[in-house]
């Protein structure tokens, strides 16, 4: 009597490179297309792994047997996880150059420019090499939208990056994860799950402990007038630094929202990341022109040689080049991992963050902060975990023996 033979495949269009590029943060996006298939649903690694063939125990030994070589054992592995390696190391990259530029004594949206810039000129030579029409037939008013919101978030974050510290700008960042759970919700109608009320109420918790307002956390009495001016200018920089970056949590949901919007409608992502990164140039041009000309309390003079041939600066070239680095490591991840996982790792940018604060900064991140980064990170992998489950159950049994088949056609009848 023959052994019935077990298959398990995905019936539902599985999430495509393409999809989970879309669900990253515009920072580290792929310029490229992500037209491949997932190599996920066919990695061991992955939870997502579906077998295509019955496997033979005796051939199954006799592999075991070959690999019995311990390094090869651990380059074996190194396959197997090279998705999550590959998150790991792409937020590693981002969080440290990112540490790097709050030392620097330069302007952030100097730096923004010239990354944006370089970032731009390879997403046209994409393009132009892919003989793609730059403008698209329609849904232009929706590229647009996306694109502010894509480039205001942007903006926000390296604002805020000089007027925070590291890991609670990055704590408050990663709660996009959430909000773009609820806008979905608002947005496509779908059914609110307790998963995500959970999260959100242990985000909202999580940010209060990190951003401890002055009306809910108890600050200490200065007598001193000069320590106090100094304190009440500190204070004012950090809420309005907390403004900023939940600005950009939220314009970075509403440009993952759209940009999926967008998808649906056969729009290229090469596509929408070059009108990203237009609009986002010339916001930042606008930006300096305000502050050169018609800013009374912030007037610059254009110096170039003072702004742009410095030490420092030169030194945030090099970092506006590395950060390119971070986006091909996000597109290799999301080829060898499912989505929720690579959301699930990359938010380890907190958790790097804070070790960086701690180990190279004077200023130390207090219990209460960790405490709201602890939050923030489990509410993560709560709406990870949950989209994971919901993907999990599109799986069905397909039976592949003849008597199984027979029974699933009379059960039909």
């Amino acid at each position: 009597m023959d052994k019935k033979q077990r298959t398990y495949t995905n019936v539902s269009i599985s999430t495509s490179p393409q999809e989970a590029a879309a669900g990253l943060d515009p920072l580290v996006q792929p310029i490229n297309d992500q037209d491949d298939e997932p190599v996920y649903i066919h990695r061991r690694s992955s939870v997502f792994f579906v077998p295509t063939s019955t496997i033979n125990p005796n051939e199954e030994e006799n592999k075991d047997e070959n690999q019995s070589n311990l390094v090869r054992k651990c380059f074996l592995y190194m396959e197997r996880f090279s998705g999550i390696i590959y998150a790991l190391l792409g937020s590693l990259l981002f969080t440290c150059t990112n540490f790097a530029l709050v030392q620097l004594n330069i302007v952030m949206i100097d730096f923004l420019f010239i990354r944006i810039l370089v970032q731009g000129l390879i997403s046209l030579v994409f393009i132009l090499y892919k003989g793609y029409r730059p403008i698209p037939d329609s849904n232009k008013l929706l590229v647009f939208i996306r694109s502010i919101f894509a480039a205001g978030g942007s903006i926000s974050f390296y604002l805020s990056l000089s007027m925070l510290p590291l890991p609670d700008l990055t704590t408050i960042r990663y709660t996009q994860v959430v909000w773009t759970a609820l806008l979905a919700l608002i947005i496509f109608r779908d059914r609110i799950t307790l998963p995500t009320i959970i999260a959100s109420i242990l985000t909202l918790i999580g940010v209060a402990c990190v951003t401890q307002p002055a009306f809910l956390f108890a600050q200490s009495k200065i007598h001193n007038e000069t320590l106090q001016d100094k304190v009440i200018i500190k204070n004012n920089n950090h809420v309005f630094g907390t403004l900023l970056a939940l600005s950009c949590a939220f314009s970075v949901s509403m440009s993952i929202i759209l940009n999926k919007k967008l998808l649906q409608k056969n729009l290229r992502q090469s596509i929408i990341m070059f009108y990203f990164l237009f609009i986002t140039l010339i916001l930042c041009v606008g930006m300096q022109v305000y502050y050169w000309i018609f800013s009374k309390s912030n007037r610059l003079e254009f110096n170039l040689k003072k702004r742009f041939l410095t030490k420092d600066f030169l030194f945030a070239l090099s970092i506006a080049i590395l950060q390119l680095l971070p986006m091909v490591l996000s597109q290799k991840s999301i080829k060898r991992e499912h989505p929720s996982i690579v959301t699930v790792v990359q938010s380890s940018d907190i958790l790097f963050a804070i070790v960086l604060q701690n180990l190279f900064s004077s200023i130390k991140t207090n219990l209460l902060a960790l405490i709201g980064s602890a939050l923030v990170l489990t509410s993560i992998f709560i709406v990870g975990s949950h989209k994971l489950w919901l993907d999990q159950q599109n799986r069905t049994y397909v039976p592949t023996s003849t008597e199984e088949n027979t029974l699933q056609v009379q059960a039909k009848d």
